[in-house]
């Protein structure tokens, strides 16, 4: 994907806010799809609301804005919690019966034709409308009444607006690890936000019969399932982050690190997965990395089709990238030994920005945009967090 930054810019130049808040839920709503851009620090939601408020009034934008802060109220969770957002934060999952992914699910055969299509959708594009995201975990965790943590890594692995911190909140949100109670949906509410009209589903029953609807009240398999999906209902769901790694770099072979384009005079800008800023020190001579850390994709593995995304949005638009993959410890002590060897007496000068996944990074660290600078430290909930986001309102 050869996405430029002037071609989005356009895009939110051309976009009216007004219908978002009345529409986003449906799946043809007034949805924008820049979450891929915004989750890899390309386009700034500070420069997103910049230009919505000067086009449109408060009334118009407010409710755009307010779903913007979702995404920042799940980042300052992660600050504080770190990786606690892999646990359940506020209380256990209940009625755990499958530990790992439903085969239903991964191979989009649940026979909810809106959810198999959206499933099919996530492999093909990498995208998955917000609040189809919502049915699907539902499904999983608690119609499925599978363990949430395979499911919210299957996901994750193939969202090109992959994001730790809304993924797998959003994921314990829907579990009610995350919230006060589990979150679920009939077809009848599947039905109207994604326009279909399916009848005589498993979900095609009041709330009350959701629990039970594919597991009885003696956790057995209803009898009339048996028959369509295997035994045992769930499988591990694993990717090869060493051998998806190595398959970037052979077809990303001519911007792999070269020392012959490295001038140690410049200092160093660190881009990584979060961070793809086209306007990061932009009019300033530097050797631009990015960095692709074998333990962090160990830990949030991605597809092999996802870190492409990732490369190829980097590639087109910052200018003279060069790609390593390694530690950052390894870059830095390759670089140094490069360095050494050219016998150049400055010092290294790197620069980075601020991400829970950049801690162990060395050098200047800079902050990335917020749209509320001046709201940190964790909130129980969203609301909380958003009425002290409200006081700095302009």
């Amino acid at each position: 994907m050869n996405t430029t930054y002037t071609a989005l810019l356009d895009q939110v130049n051309a976009y009216h806010p007004g219908k978002y808040n009345a529409t986003r839920n449906y799946t043809n709503g007034a949805v924008t799809a820049w979450s891929p851009f915004i989750s890899r620090g390309f386009l700034s939601p500070v420069i997103v609301m910049e230009l919505l408020k000067t086009k449109y009034t408060k009334q118009e934008w407010i409710g755009f804005m307010q779903q913007m802060a979702w995404r920042e109220y799940f980042q300052r969770v992660w600050q504080a919690k770190g990786s606690q957002i892999l646990q359940d934060l506020k209380s256990s999952q209940s009625n755990v019966l499958l530990n790992e992914l439903p085969i239903p699910l991964k191979e989009a055969g649940t026979g909810i034709i809106a959810l198999d299509k959206a499933i099919h959708q996530l492999y093909d594009k990498g995208y998955m409308h917000n609040h189809v995201r919502m049915y699907v975990s539902m499904l999983h965790s608690n119609i499925f009444k599978a363990a949430w943590l395979p499911g919210a890594k299957w996901m994750y692995a193939h969202l090109f607006d992959h994001d730790p911190a809304a993924n797998f909140l959003s994921w314990q949100w829907v579990a009610g690890t995350f919230s006060s109670k589990q979150y679920v949906a009939n077809q009848e509410n599947i039905n109207k936000y994604t326009n279909t009209n399916q009848l005589g589903t498993f979900l095609d029953t009041a709330y009350e019969n959701l629990y039970s609807a594919i597991f009885n009240v003696k956790d057995e398999l209803d009898y009339s399932l048996e028959t369509k999906w295997p035994d045992p209902l769930d499988q591990k769901f694993e990717l090869s982050s060493i051998k998806i790694l190595q398959n970037i770099k052979t077809k990303n072979a001519t911007a792999i690190l070269d020392f012959d384009k490295i001038n140690f005079s410049n200092p160093f800008c660190i881009y990584n997965s979060f961070n793809l800023d086209p306007l990061w020190h932009e009019q300033e001579a530097a050797n631009r990395i990015l960095l692709l850390e074998p333990d962090h994709f160990n830990q949030f593995p991605v597809t092999e089709k996802v870190l492409q995304f990732v490369v190829d949005l980097a590639k087109s638009n910052i200018p003279h990238l060069q790609i390593f993959v390694g530690s950052f410890d390894a870059f830095i002590e390759t670089i140094q030994a490069e360095k050494n060897k050219v016998n150049s007496a400055s010092n290294i000068e790197l620069y980075f920005k601020e991400h829970p996944t950049a801690q162990h990074y060395q050098g200047i660290q800079e902050q990335r945009d917020w749209l509320f600078p001046e709201v940190s430290g964790y909130f129980p909930s969203f609301f909380g967090y958003w009425k002290k986001c409200e006081k700095y309102l302009k």
